[in-house]
């Protein structure tokens, strides 16, 4: 049986890069860093790879993956030189805090971890190692690992953005999110361990695997996935994931028979109906966070602060190319109170109250009733013109600097409909 170890770390190259990031893309962040004047050639670097969300992620895996020695490129060793010449990696205080909130943890995760791997076959030590860091967005567009298996020790690092303590719950930084991570990332090794047993993947099954074992992982062990499979998977690949699992024999434990199970999806590759499983209409907000789906943003009341957290998860088409505009699809900001919004609301079971500024959406749990003057509403829709396009409703009297919705709210809503505070971006329904 593994060794299992859970600990806390700091990396001040990494939460210096991080500022860096920031800086430059200007994110919203809890804690609002000293300001530091950082060199052009870093700042470069950053831009050269892009701005978008992933920037966080693609930097923060390398820098991870060279702790481990298995990242050694230029970039790396550049990125290293510049900072350790021009950083002051003094620990703030409010990380102390985090830091010494989450080592209280590490006993619950490494109690949540244990059984999920005292079958691996990969190493005798297993060791998790979490970095906060404040100056990355919320966690769940700002969090990446890296792993690496030798002979005797799986190591596997993992960093995310840490908010106030107080506000740890609503972003559901919680043990199973840290246990979730390690899973993952040890589902990478045992799968990469084990690939002579199940010979070649197929071509697009690959990036399915991790996700399919842990989900399996987490379905037999954890009660609260097992009756809530939809926070696994995104609905976009709901019908190939349904086929995966229905492969599955349904053994307990995490063992050899997963070997059998990779086995069986490599043989029936591509399921039947892929096709038609890609095609099918996009049932969730941020569904593209992968299919990078063009849209094109008529925001004619001028209602939007910005639209950088809607090209975090789309492709914007410019409004000079009419041919890129023919290609992409309408993203319509409108206000509660526009022609044609109560037709849009009617079909998504919103009713408007023509007595005072409000509305009620029938939701699966019963009905509730929101405050059109300080309520986002962000929805898929669907009429005779196109398969679907985006809404967002906003209140009629533009605030300043404008409406935007926080991208780690975004980058969580898994349904058709999601109402929004305007004031602070965060999700409410």
């Amino acid at each position: 049986m593994p060794t299992l170890r859970v600990r806390v770390g700091q990396y001040p190259l990494l939460m210096e890069l991080c500022r860096a990031i920031n800086e430059l893309r200007q994110d919203k962040l809890w804690t609002v860093p000293q300001k530091r004047n950082y060199p052009p050639a870093l700042l470069n670097l950053i831009r050269n790879r892009g701005l978008r969300s992933n920037v966080y992620r693609y930097w923060g895996s390398l820098l991870l993956k060279d702790m481990l020695a298995v990242e050694t490129g230029p970039e790396v060793k550049l990125v290293k030189r510049i900072l350790g010449a021009s950083a002051d990696h003094k620990a703030a205080e409010v990380m102390a805090e985090y830091e010494n909130y989450l080592a209280s943890q590490c006993e619950a995760i490494r109690e949540y971890l244990a059984p999920l791997v005292q079958n691996y076959d990969i190493a005798e030590v297993v060791e998790l190692k979490l970095y906060p860091l404040s100056t990355m967005p919320p966690p769940q567009i700002g969090r990446f690992g890296a792993s690496l298996s030798k002979a005797m020790t799986t190591s596997v690092h993992l960093a995310f953005g840490a908010p106030p303590l107080q506000l740890w719950d609503d972003f559901n930084l919680n043990v199973s999110f840290f246990a979730r991570g390690g899973i993952h990332y040890l589902v990478k090794e045992w799968l990469l361990a084990h690939e002579g047993e199940y010979g070649a993947v197929k071509e697009g099954l690959k990036p399915y695997l991790i996700n399919l074992v842990s989900a399996i992982i987490l379905i037999e062990v954890d009660h609260f996935f097992s009756t809530n499979i939809d926070l696994v998977f995104h609905e976009e690949d709901k019908l190939i994931y349904q086929w995966a699992l229905g492969q599955y024999d349904g053994k307990m434990g995490f063992g050899n028979h997963l070997i059998e199970y990779v086995r069986s999806l490599n043989a029936h590759w591509p399921p039947p109906h892929l096709e038609e499983a890609r095609r099918d209409i996009p049932m969730t907000v941020v569904h593209t966070i992968q299919k990078k789906v063009r849209v094109y943003i008529q925001d004619q009341y001028n209602l939007l602060a910005n639209t950088r957290w809607i090209a975090d998860y789309y492709d914007i088409a410019g409004s000079e190319d009419e041919g890129e505009l023919e290609m992409a699809y309408p993203f319509l900001v409108l206000p509660w109170d526009a022609e044609g919004v109560a037709e849009i609301c009617s079909r998504h079971h919103i009713q408007h109250s023509y007595h005072e500024a409000a509305v009620t959406y029938e939701h699966m749990t019963g009905q509730k009733q929101f405050d059109t003057t300080d309520t986002l509403c962000l929805l898929i829709d669907h009429d005779v013109e196109t398969s679907w396009k985006f809404v967002l409703l906003c209140p009629s009297v533009r605030t300043e600097p404008g409406y935007y919705i926080e991208t780690s709210v975004l980058s969580q809503i898994h349904t058709p409909i999601a109402f929004v505070d305007s004031a602070s971006g965060r999700r409410i329904l």
